[in-house]
């Protein structure tokens, strides 16, 4: 097994100060900085080397925040003493009750981060004033804000500096004073304690957890005082109990009642927070609780059946090329999947591309065999065709056929009879050549346990069967037509002369089969082909109805494709609650489509779009801003749906005229979010249909592999 080390260079999940803990109530002692390490070990057994921890953020640039009391279990801590709870108290940054704060002007709250540097650059190069933008982390936006003012005079007056540059909607904001002294003012009633420092945190015992506001966390619960003379909340907690609080809230375990499709979320989200340890080091923490990220409750949305996911595949994590797979996942994709460079066009992974989804339906598959026909019977008619005549005879000619398939002499020995015995002494003289004895010997049962080690996978697969079938044990009863059928079917496989090929449905197109198996292939499906579907215990012909993500076997003779096999019985598609999310409708009024421009792009004269450039499952790639005074201005990736202002990328638009006789534009798409990476409806149904947790991210992110990962030593990470 092989080692990933020192991820976290690549990941750059690491922010520069050492974490600390106090024990008992001694003093936190800082240890010196070491270099992080996070290891990945392929199979399943684990490096026990402690949980790794994560830090999430709750809420961001609070001006104070308020500790309910009083429970002596919860304690107030920092690097210098910790104090039990028992009044309630108010936390503030120290400079708050004494200096004056920087008024600033916030122009627009944006989902997009690029669009929000965007502004703050033109504001800046517009103006020459200050602009910056700031990810809030309990809004789940960016926020954009402009200059930094003495009073809130000075304010006022520069927003009339923003309405000539087209932003009119600007409203005053205010942050700290420049960190100078950091540290805490603690108020208590009437009392008041100065804490230095920018780390506060709050513990509480596991089963009680720390309440902020509303609900409680695991861990602890972290107060950091930001560059902005602000407060950040922060809960640390292991990995696996962070889990525990996402994938119930990804994924609701009564919306999404299928434990397969719980368990490829937890895997996706667990390999998504490891791949993004550290994004948000500048504010304190690793990851956001919002869907910028990915969504976070608390201990109140845990649930038995999501808790079980998370523990049935601790430590499991996507890897591609030996590092953590960046594992996109959204509600509803509509059909098909996009490629990741059409979303995300900054990003580039082959193991994002866009794949059929069971959410698009059914699709199906008719052979040209009568219904009814058992398998294997059926297969080998094509293979081995039967004549007509006594049972021994008829299994005599198959049995000579077969070998002369397999290229050995025409043997000029003769089957008797269909008893167990005569069988196996005419499998003898006939295969003698290629026919490991071993395989008709009298301890079978004992080599198939303990198997010898010149046995290739093809002896132990005959010897399993020959075993199992009982066909060597009576050797004076007669051979069945199933079990004819069946020793016929596995000297084939054995022989060479029919090869089985394990694949995944994903598409048909008229007479192109669309497969993957390790890649994707196609295949032009031939005028005569036997297709059989699990009906009860057993296999039989008819026609298949598939989805994408299906299971199939194909049966091949030399080059030519004899039969389809779906495996396992198929139930309906079942997409839960969120099918009616795959197709929407909305009417965009041209003023508000106006304004939501103008807020991305001050000053743009917008008049019309147009699309430019869509992906394979037809998501718009590249959008085309068009203006009045004939300033044109390109959207791309995921900024279209938020410019838009339309639940996905994956649309149409004509012009219409809305109820209240405004024009505008009226879209009609599919897919709820971005469409890149795991749907999780098509994850549901996917498991609705017998699929496993590693079928389904394996359909959703091609080429990868999963592996385990462990912290060999605790980040260096500020805190008390």
């Amino acid at each position: 097994m092989r080692l990933l080390v020192a991820l976290c260079a690549t990941l750059a999940c690491v922010p520069p100060e050492p974490v600390t803990r106090p024990v008992a109530h001694a003093p936190a002692v800082e240890p010196q900085p070491q270099e992080p390490s996070i290891v990945v070990r392929r199979g399943t057994e684990l490096v026990d080397a402690g949980p790794l921890q994560i830090r999430v953020g709750l809420a961001s640039d609070l001006s104070e925040l308020s500790l309910p009391c009083c429970d002596h279990r919860v304690e107030l801590v920092s690097d210098e003493k910790r104090w039990p709870l028992t009044a309630p108290i108010r936390v503030m940054p120290a400079d708050a009750l004494t200096a004056k704060p920087v008024y600033r002007l916030q122009v627009a709250a944006l989902k997009d981060e690029h669009q929000a540097h965007g502004v703050a650059a033109y504001l800046a190069e517009t103006t020459g004033e200050t602009a910056d933008s700031v990810f809030d982390a309990g809004t789940d936006l960016y926020k954009v804000r402009y200059g930094h003012f003495g009073s809130r005079e000075e304010a006022e007056t520069a927003r009339d500096v923003l309405a000539g540059v087209g932003l009119t909607q600007a409203w005053i904001t205010s942050d700290g004073p420049q960190l100078t002294n950091p540290g805490f003012q603690i108020l208590e009633g009437e009392k008041r304690r100065f804490v230095p420092g920018r780390w506060l945190a709050v513990e509480a015992p596991p089963e009680l957890g720390v309440a902020f506001p509303g609900d409680r966390y695991r861990g602890r619960v972290l107060i950091y005082l930001n560059d902005r003379s602000h407060l950040n909340v922060i809960n640390e907690l292991d990995l696996e109990a962070y889990l525990r609080g996402v994938v119930p809230k990804e994924m609701g375990p009564e919306l999404y009642n299928q434990l397969e499709a719980l368990k490829a979320q937890a895997v996706a989200a667990r390999t998504y927070a490891v791949r993004n340890l550290g994004e948000f080091s500048a504010e304190g923490y690793d990851i956001c609780s919002t869907p910028r990220c990915q969504v976070y409750g608390g201990m109140s949305v845990e649930h038995p059946v999501s808790d079980q996911a998370v523990a049935e595949t601790a430590g499991l994590v996507v890897l591609f090329h030996d590092e953590p797979a960046e594992t996109f996942y959204g509600a509803t994709c509509g059909g098909h999947t996009e490629d990741v460079e059409t979303i995300f066009p900054l990003k580039h992974g082959d193991y994002l591309r866009g794949v059929p989804c069971m959410e698009a339906g059914l699709n199906q598959i008719g052979g040209d065999l009568r219904s009814g026909v058992a398998f294997p019977e059926g297969l080998l008619e094509r293979l081995l065709p039967s004549s007509p005549g006594p049972a021994h005879l008829e299994l005599s000619a198959r049995l000579e056929h077969l070998a002369l398939l397999a290229g050995l002499p025409v043997p000029h020995d003769r089957l008797l009879s269909i008893e167990a015995v005569e069988v196996r002494r005419f499998l003898a003289s006939v295969f003698d050549l290629v026919l490991d004895p071993r395989i008709l010997g009298e301890d079978l049962e004992r080599l198939v346990e303990t198997p010898p080690p010149d046995w290739q996978e093809r002896d132990l697969d005959l010897a399993s069967y020959l075993a199992a079938s009982g066909l060597l044990e009576g050797h004076s009863e007669n051979l069945d037509a199933d079990g004819r059928a069946h020793l016929l079917f596995h000297l084939a496989l054995y022989l060479g002369v029919l090869r089985r090929e394990e694949a995944h449905f994903l598409a048909i197109d008229e007479r192109t089969l669309k497969l993957r198996t390790s890649m994707a292939i196609a295949y032009e499906l031939p005028v005569r082909l036997a297709t059989f579907h699990r009906h009860g215990r057993d296999l039989v012909s008819g026609p298949l109805d598939l989805a994408a993500g299906d299971r199939l076997e194909l049966y091949w003779s030399r080059d030519a494709l004899l039969a389809l096999v779906q495996p396992v019985e198929a139930s309906a598609v079942a997409l839960g609650r969120h099918a009616p999310k795959q197709r929407w409708t909305r009417f965009m009024s041209y003023g508000r489509l106006k304004n939501a421009v103008q807020t991305r792009y001050p000053g743009f004269p917008f008049e019309d779009f147009k699309v430019l450039t869509r992906g394979v499952s037809g998501r718009v790639g590249k959008l085309q801003l068009l203006g009045s005074d004939g300033r044109t201005e390109v959207v791309e990736g995921l900024a279209v749906r938020w410019t838009l202002d339309v639940p996905d990328t994956w649309f149409y638009a004509s012009r219409h005229q809305g109820a209240d006789r405004q024009p505008g534009w009226l879209f009609r798409g599919r897919g709820w979010g971005h469409g890149v990476g795991m749907c999780q409806a098509g994850a549901y149904g996917m498991a609705s249909r017998h699929l496993g947790y590693r079928e389904i991210l394996e359909h959703y992110y091609s080429g990868v592999e999963l592996g385990r990962v462990r912290q060999v030593r605790p980040r260096p990470l500020a805190g008390p």
